[in-house]
């Protein structure tokens, strides 16, 4: 019997040291070594096809923060007032209080149920396929939302434009985050950010644009370039290739190799073998880990959410859901309310939407600068620190309120753009690094969709308050008080539970989350010694079996 106890023990080792069918183990090391040791401009060179691949996904959220940002730009448009507003005793028409809450809660919730389709989807279609279905769907209900004849059918339009929206969110950091370079992958998830600013930006500006027009065409042009987002970004993902990743999880090695000669250097046959090799390690991990999950079926993968609420993957979750959280309640709900807040401090409507042109110019300028901030500094310090200042920010924008005739909109204003630059400098785009980074390659779609689902159900409430706040409560820029304090906490939960993963691979994650370390203590060295440690607990234990059974 005590031989047999140790025959299997040897077998065990065994079975743990011995290469995977179909890829070879110190290959897949290598890559990952050459990946934590590789220069900068030599990912860039290396990642050229990702980068390329990546934007063309990441060009769905641009549509979706177009979309999204109409919908706050014309609650102060007049050509939109007198087609879906109310005449007023002052002689002036306004949408009703209850649509500018219900027109973007619709969307949201169209979103919720677009990001909880995703898991579900993606283990049955995969990525590529998946957004090519919903900008087809986008497409076909952007005519609800360009011909509606009242408030109710444009609400209806936006409730089904969120869904593919929904989708999109989740879609464009996994598919980013599962292909990038160590080094990239902050970058091109972060780039998601951008993305929203680009939209907004081009909703600014498409809505200054046709300001002056008296017909419903001042509304319905800027909705009909939904469409061409549609067909652009519908080629453009036609002619990217599918996530490795998907294939190597549907047991489809040789696919995922002929995929991965579309990304690596020059299309080389070796690059791809030895990156597949690497991806398939990642996946071994995760399985050795979490043990064997079946995703074969639209039935299977509606089950993905039970395991992402277990374990370790339990308090990845946990950190995802309330990084989303805090960037859902720190107030970057008020940015889209730019003009409506700028006319309540007093300022003219020509200035509001002028002075707004420069809110997603400085998001920009801030998600850009966040690029560099990186390099220098990890991803937990940047939030932290970025929720201190936007927290000072927004009580001067609350103390604007107490400032007399025109200088409280230009007040308000002003800093509303420098709050702006700082979300976008920290929180916006470092929300996307974090919440791709924490999950299990496995568990990844479903634990973003969650965490994303939360992020949408808690801004529910802000597109609820947010009207109240202006319409019924008249805090006006007030409303920069409430949103301090929402910072304030959010930079305490920061400090105690949200981890650094700057140059931490996916692998040296799972390590750190199975060993229980806090996340205040994570870091690069750490996840190193872990593995070594692993590494030869797992010698000791061969050289001790085999010791063993030789006596």
């Amino acid at each position: 019997m005590s031989r047999n106890k140790h025959d299997n023990a040897a077998n065990m080792s065994e079975v743990e040291r011995a290469p995977p069918e179909g890829y070879d183990v110190q290959i897949a090391l290598a890559v990952e070594k050459r990946e934590r040791e590789m220069k900068f401009s030599d990912v860039l060179e290396a990642d050229r096809r990702v980068i390329v691949y990546a934007l063309c996904f990441s060009g769905t959220i641009i549509m979706e923060g177009f979309g999204l940002a109409l919908i706050t730009l014309f609650y102060s448009y007049p050509t939109f007032q007198r087609k879906y507003g109310v005449l007023g005793d002052d002689g002036k028409y306004n949408i009703e209080v209850h649509w500018k809450a219900l027109l973007p809660i619709l969307a949201q919730i169209g979103s919720l149920v677009g990001v909880s389709l995703v898991p579900a989807l993606t283990a049955r279609l995969g990525y590529k396929k998946t957004v090519l279905i919903m900008l087809a769907l986008g497409a076909v209900f952007m005519c609800l939302q360009f011909w509606a004849s009242s408030v109710g059918m444009l609400a209806g339009a936006y409730f089904l434009l969120g869904i593919p929206w929904g989708t999109f969110q989740v879609i464009s950091p996994s598919y980013a985050s599962e292909l990038a370079s160590l080094q990239l992958r902050p970058i091109l998830t972060t780039w998601n950010n951008l993305c929203w600013v680009i939209g907004q930006f081009l909703a600014a500006g498409i809505t200054k644009a046709f300001e002056s027009r008296t017909d419903e065409w001042g509304f319905r042009i800027p909705f009909a370039f939904g469409w061409v987002f549609s067909v652009v970004l519908g080629v453009a993902i036609f002619l990217s290739p599918e996530s490795p990743y998907w294939h190597l999880q549907h047991g489809r090695v040789s696919a995922a190799k002929n995929t991965l000669i579309k990304f690596v250097r020059r299309g080389s046959p070796e690059l791809a073998e030895e990156k597949c090799a690497f991806m398939q390690h990642q996946l071994e991990h995760d399985k050795k880990t979490q043990g064997a999950e079946k995703k074969s079926g639209l039935s299977d993968a509606l089950s993905a959410y039970t395991p992402i609420f277990k374990g370790v993957d339990r308090t990845r979750t946990e950190i995802a859901s309330i990084t989303w959280l805090i960037q859902a309640v720190c107030g970057s709900s008020i940015i889209g309310w730019a003009p409506t807040f700028f006319q309540e401090a007093g300022m003219s409507v020509s200035d509001s939407y002028s002075i707004n042109m420069a809110v997603p110019g400085a998001g920009a300028l801030g998600t850009i600068a966040s690029w560099f901030l990186m390099n220098r500094y990890s991803g937990r310090v940047i939030y932290f620190y970025g929720l201190l200042s936007m927290t000072i920010c927004l009580l001067i924008f609350g103390f604007a309120s107490f400032v007399k005739g025109n200088g409280s909109g230009w007040m308000a204003g002003g800093m509303l753009c420098v709050f702006t630059l700082f979300y976008d400098l920290t929180v916006g785009p470092i929300t996307y690094a974090l919440v791709s980074e924490i999950p299990s390659i496995r568990r990844r779609a479903a634990t973003i969709s969650a965490a994303r689902g939360l992020y949408l159900a808690v801004n529910l409430v802000n597109m609820v308050i947010n009207p109240l706040m202006v319409d019924t409560w008249k805090w006006g820029v007030k409303a920069g008080f409430f949103y301090a304090a929402c910072c304030g906490l959010g930079a305490v939960y920061t400090f105690f539970r949200i981890p650094d993963t700057k140059g931490i691979s996916a692998r040296g994650l799972d390590l750190l989350f199975e060993n229980g370390i806090s996340p205040r203590a994570f870091n690069a060295e750490r996840a190193a010694m872990l593995d070594n440690s692993r590494a030869i607990a797992s010698e000791t234990s061969l050289e001790k079996a085999t010791t063993t059974e030789r006596h």
